[in-house]
């Protein structure tokens, strides 16, 4: 991999060059994986394989599917370049995809506007409006907590909350928002550490749903934080700890740990292995929570929403640990297996009806939610 690395960098740009390192990681991280003894091994390696495809779609959508930076490309020509792809890639690069659309909103008029508004979504598959709303939040977040200096009085991150907030409603379609406010921790997590503590105490004066949407963020951001990425600091997974040292209180471990189990469920929803790895070596700490539960119930219900393809949730609502192991098995039933049924057949019909998707980027009572929004559609229809 080095030898071919160092042959072809010189005639690259450097973001061509990141995606070449990255294609070659994938490459090397598949033999290693074919050769690695032992079936913890392979599932360390297959979870690090998984990471970096959906890291290396996203990041690099721009070259994986010829883009250019043109104003005025309508969203709906960007998506339909995604054609073509395995369901996986598409989903990560639809998100790639709100990214860079942002991005070039920002490049050639300043300040966002109807994003992904009526005019420009009239076209568009509903499976990719997820995704897209996610892409865009880390546009908006990155581009104004960039603003912040180190010497801004707490005033100034007030401002700017409320700004991020706006921004995200102005450039939404109801019911997806919440996915575009979640991304303010995972890009404040990962890009400006320095700044967590500060949000989080602002946070509490605005909203305390914000409050939770922030640090379900910070729980995906630790599951694809640089530090948890190579797969000999993965197993067991440290980021278990880290949710729960990092939070500075309860709402903040309960929704960090939420996140971090939806980003490792969506990532590795093909591989349900995965999944039985971590609960087999987190045994206590996921039998005191429902937080993991939720996670992963959560990724299940916009798995579902952005995909026409369903042979991974029947994967994954069919697949059983070792049966010798009872209490794994009895763990992956409560934790996962439930999680599958109750998201399939109960949550999405409902959350779907009511355009509430955007709800399960925080962690709360799902069960709540949708008797919640159940009884509300009763009222109004009476």
């Amino acid at each position: 991999m080095a030898d071919l690395a160092s042959s072809v960098l010189g005639v690259l740009t450097p973001r061509r060059m990141m995606k070449v390192v990255f294609d070659l990681m994938q490459l090397s991280a598949g033999t290693i994986q074919r050769l690695a003894p032992g079936k913890e091994s392979r599932v360390v390696w297959q979870e690090f394989r998984n990471k970096l495809e959906a890291f290396n779609q996203f990041e690099n959508v721009d070259h994986a599917l010829n883009l250019t930076s043109k104003p005025g490309v309508a969203l709906t020509q960007l998506v339909e370049k995604t054609n073509g792809l395995d369901t996986h890639r598409t989903i990560w690069a639809t998100e790639g995809l709100g990214h860079y659309h942002t991005e070039t909103h920002w490049q050639h008029s300043r300040v966002p506007s109807s994003v992904i508004a009526a005019n420009n979504v009239h076209g568009l598959p509903a499976e990719t409006m997820t995704a897209l709303h996610a892409g865009m939040g880390l546009s908006l977040a990155n581009r104004l907590l960039k603003t912040i200096e180190s010497q801004s009085p707490e005033t100034k991150v007030y401002d700017v909350l409320l700004q991020f907030f706006e921004l995200c409603r102005n450039n939404s379609q109801p019911g997806y928002v919440g996915a575009a406010y979640e991304a303010l921790g995972l890009v404040t997590r990962n890009l400006y550490p320095q700044l967590v503590q500060v949000i989080d105490r602002q946070l509490q004066k605005i909203d305390q749903n914000q409050v939770g949407y922030f640090w379900h963020g910070i729980g995906r951001a630790i599951y694809f934080a640089p530090s948890n990425f190579l797969p000999f600091n993965n197993a067991p997974w440290r980021a278990m700890a880290m949710v729960q040292r990092e939070p500075p209180h309860e709402i903040g471990r309960l929704n960090a740990l939420a996140g971090f189990a939806w980003a490792l469920a969506f990532v590795n929803i093909r591989h349900p292995v995965i999944l039985e790895t971590l609960l087999n070596q987190h045994r206590t700490e996921l039998t005191t929570s429902d937080a993991f539960a939720n996670g992963v119930t959560s990724s299940i219900l916009i798995w579902r929403d952005s995909t026409a393809d369903d042979s991974c949730l029947d994967a994954l609502c069919r697949y059983q640990p070792e049966p010798s192991d009872v209490n794994l098995v009895e763990l992956w039933n409560e934790r996962v297996l439930k999680s599958c049924r109750n998201a399939l057949n109960w949550f999405y019909p409902i959350l779907k009806e009511h355009d509430s998707l955007g709800e399960v980027f925080r962690y709360q009572s799902l069960p709540e939610l949708v008797m919640r929004l159940q009884r509300e559609g009763t009222r109004r229809v009476t």
